[in-house]
């Protein structure tokens, strides 16, 4: 890994306000790159509440030293890490407009307004993820909110706390505005790879985590729950646009991802089969290990979570992962990436942009001992790594309350955009990596 810091700046106002973007999945830069959403909060120490409110809009003068924050709206359904989905919505004939999820009478939904607030249009669903095509997609932020509450919207409630795997819960498009599902949970838990029943079996269960691949032909997802050994298990899953088409493609544990191209996914992920699988019985060695990490939990907490520890004991890693079941006979093995040069998990993302679309990926880590958030930059045609800045952050925030860096290149990656506390409060800072992307 080769060590080419490289200049960083503050690209919100220097107030009492806390800006931050949210998830790492999309650009907050306007086409023009003229403007940078953001959402900012009066307080970042703990989790919102039913009656938290997050204003929303964006940012003029990002790139020089009077930053701007523009109010467009506000919002009751945001979390921390990713917001309330606020992006850059290009539907609107002749109008530059921005989509966020909010509530409405206690209902979440997705609005679109002008730059100047005024709404444009609703829909009466939130969104999760839009695809080249404007097809939305979306699932049950209630669901989250109470099996993964950092992503989800304390407002919102679960229609099924009761059920482990709802057959009425799931995945849906919206089609004229109205949700119509095409992945049920319980369909998913039905997919096992073990030639057991259920993948879950009994347990409560989450889906998360949609994204489109580049050509908008298919989408992966998470599949989630805590085993009842404590462990939680991840299963990474794809599907067409009409949900006709399923496909298991990792089970284990599988973090953050992006499509490397329409057919793979580069991924953090391990198979841990020192912890044994979800539902099959368990070695000597694998309760052993089971009751070794229950034990040593509370250590590694103590030392800052490193997640290098995950790499070199558990075997997680980068991994490309081939969008083919592993139930079939095509199934594939997935490739490594990076191997010994990322090795703590991240928030990877490629560069679809600039003079070599698909040559970088951005990726950060987790604090390091000292309580420093690193940034990598990875060049996939030279096979070759760079960490371009490690910054510290409070070790107060964490957990529900984290500020991940969640890196996202602009459109030629020149600059790659990130939420940090660095300085005692959330704020929104650009990096200038054209030094080494050469844009």
């Amino acid at each position: 890994m080769i060590k080419k810091p490289c200049p960083i700046a503050a690209a919100t106002p220097d107030d009492d306000w806390h800006y931050w973007f949210g998830y790492y999945d999309k650009n907050p830069l306007s086409a023009d790159e003229t403007m940078l959403l953001a959402h900012r909060a009066r307080f970042c120490d703990r989790f919102p509440t039913t009656n938290d409110i997050a204003e929303v809009g964006f940012v003029t003068g990002w790139d020089g030293s009077s930053p701007e924050f523009h109010r467009v709206g506000e919002t009751r359904a945001w979390n921390w890490q990713q917001g309330a989905m606020l992006r850059w919505h290009d539907t609107c004939a002749g109008q530059v407009c921005i989509g966020f999820n909010d509530l409405e009478d206690g209902s979440p939904i997705f609005r679109i307004v002008n730059l100047a607030g005024d709404e444009i249009n609703r829909i009466e669903s939130p969104v999760y993820s839009i695809n080249t095509g404007c097809e939305m997609a979306t699932l049950s932020f209630g669901r989250l909110s109470r099996l993964r509450p950092e992503y989800g919207y304390p407002a919102v409630v679960d229609a099924n706390p009761e059920e482990a795997s709802p057959a009425n819960d799931g995945i849906a498009m919206l089609v004229d505005g109205e949700p119509q599902l095409i992945v049920s949970m319980d369909s998913v838990d039905q997919m096992t790879s073990d030639g057991s029943d259920r993948a879950g079996d009994g347990l409560h269960q989450h889906l998360n985590h949609i994204m489109f691949n580049p050509s908008g032909t298919r989408f992966c997802f998470m599949h989630r729950f805590d085993r009842r050994d404590g462990i939680l298990q991840s299963r990474l899953l794809t599907s067409d646009t009409s949900g006709n088409d399923v496909r298991l493609l990792f089970e284990g544990m599988c973090s953050h991802y992006d499509w490397a191209d329409d057919g793979t996914i580069l991924a953090w992920g391990g198979k841990r089969s020192l912890l044994g699988s979800g539902n099959q019985p368990k070695t000597a060695k694998q309760r052993l290990m089971t009751i070794a990490r229950r034990t040593l939990k509370p250590v590694y907490y103590a030392l800052g979570k490193p997640r290098i520890l995950m790499n070199k004991i558990m075997k997680d890693s980068y991994l490309l992962i081939h969008d083919v079941d592993v139930r079939g006979a095509d199934a594939k093995s997935p490739d490594s990436f990076a191997v010994g040069e990322l090795t703590c998990d991240g928030h990877c993302t490629y560069a679809r942009g600039g003079t070599h679309p698909n040559r970088w990926v951005v990726t950060d880590g987790y604090p390091d001992l000292k309580s420093r958030q690193p940034l990598f930059l990875w060049d996939t045609q030279e096979d070759i790594g760079y960490e371009v800045g490690r910054w510290s952050t409070p070790r107060t925030l964490d957990n529900d309350i984290r500020v991940d860096l969640h890196p996202r290149f602009n459109d030629d990656a020149s600059r790659v955009c990130i939420d940090s506390a660095m300085e005692g409060r959330r704020r929104i800072y650009m990096v200038d990596v054209s030094s080494i992307t050469g844009a």
